[in-house]
């Protein structure tokens, strides 16, 4: 009864409590003229937040509960990092943001959620018509209409060919890749142009000009165009320093291939190291803004985003098979003394026990 005893305290269990709390069904999204509304059904009360993934500290981006079934956020198009992308084809604009809500006021956990809420908002066909007088002999036209190709982009790892990656470490070799995909054969010639970075928080950069050059060679090489509707460059992977997101957005600009002739590609010179224009939100927005006006309807918006890692804090001095180990927590001994880990030290009490009991019950029975 005593060894059992013992057994139980040495070896007792701790069942941890998830948050009772959950979100009910899918989520609520009204795509207004302005700004996008999301609204989660809880379980219970709600008492967390309801926030744009990497903005919680921004108030304006964050919407914190108020014991209500339901939890909602409202993100004007202008703010919160939302992220606005043109579409050729369909013909129209996406608009997105990743929404997190967390049951706990002041901690992610087990039952949190994050969504990518998305609308989008279709250009219209205007028809006009009038009375026309035609002859009797009348000349057919048949028109065929080839859809606009669709594009996106991508990093990947490694290299061309390597799969898309959403997370990784300072340093890796990414492959920063556009594809255009189309019904048609040698119709549609593709640039890149117009790319800015930015942390989610109104610090953006650009790393390639209006005219598709590469501004900064550490960040972004000039890019190389392996096809008429693909274009990529390898990298390696860089952040803000204490902020682990990175958004990428760029303009892609659609033309018609003459016959019999290459696609028109940038003429760039070689990049300089630390060329890349650091601009403010309000000078990026409107130089944006400037740039979607005077492109016209054949240049369309892609983005892609990535987290990345910290500095690996190692030292470069330590054997390699060293540096990945745990902790350890180091006492101080002599050469005499001998080192156990808890679960050997209490298998080696519940050993001794064991043995001090049988002992003390054989010497009982041998002197009675």
């Amino acid at each position: 009864m005593l060894l059992l005893l013992i057994v139980s305290l040495v070896f007792s269990n701790v069942r941890a409590i998830p948050v009772n709390n959950g979100v009910e069904g899918e989520p609520e999204i009204e795509c207004g003229p302005t700004s996008i509304t999301v609204n989660f059904n809880v379980q219970k009360p709600f008492e967390g937040n309801v926030f744009v993934k990497g903005l919680f500290d921004q108030p304006d981006c964050k919407v914190s509960g108020g014991n209500q079934q339901v939890a909602g956020l409202t993100l004007p198009f202008d703010a919160c990092n939302t992220q606005r992308t043109r579409s050729l084809n369909p013909r129209g604009i996406f608009v997105s943001a990743v929404v997190v809500i967390s049951f706990h006021p002041l901690f992610i956990t087990k039952v949190d959620r994050a969504y990518r809420i998305q609308c989008f908002y279709m250009e219209a066909d205007k028809t006009v018509s009038t009375q026309l007088e035609v002859s009797e002999i009348t000349t057919a036209f048949q028109t065929a209409i080839v859809p606009m190709p669709v594009c996106k982009y991508e990093i990947l790892d490694g290299g061309p060919s390597g799969a898309p990656i959403s997370f990784a470490t300072i340093g890796q070799q990414v492959y920063h890749k556009w594809t255009c995909d189309t019904e048609t054969v040698d119709t549609f010639c593709a640039v890149v142009h117009s790319c800015v970075v930015d942390d989610g928080n109104g610090d953006k950069v650009e790393i390639l000009n209006d005219e598709g050059c590469a501004l900064d060679k550490y960040l972004l090489n000039n890019l190389e165009y392996p096809t008429d509707l693909m274009a990529g460059q390898e990298a390696h992977v860089y952040k803000y320093a204490d902020r682990s997101q990175l958004y990428y957005q760029c303009q892609i600009a659609i033309s018609i291939k003459e016959p019999n002739s290459e696609c028109p590609r940038p003429k760039c010179s070689e990049p300089t190291g630390f060329g890349a224009v650091k601009q403010s939100a309000p000078r990026a927005a409107a130089s944006l803004l400037r740039k979607r006006r005077a492109a016209g309807d054949d240049v369309l918006d892609v983005a892609t985003e990535l987290e990345t890692l910290d500095i690996q804090q190692t030292s470069a001095s330590l054997p390699e098979h060293l540096r990945h180990r745990s902790v350890m927590q180091l006492v101080g001994a002599n050469e005499n003394s001998v080192c156990l880990s808890p679960f050997k030290f209490s298998l080696l009490f519940c050993t001794l026990t064991l043995l001090t009991l049988a002992a003390a019950f054989i010497v009982y029975n041998y002197r009675k």
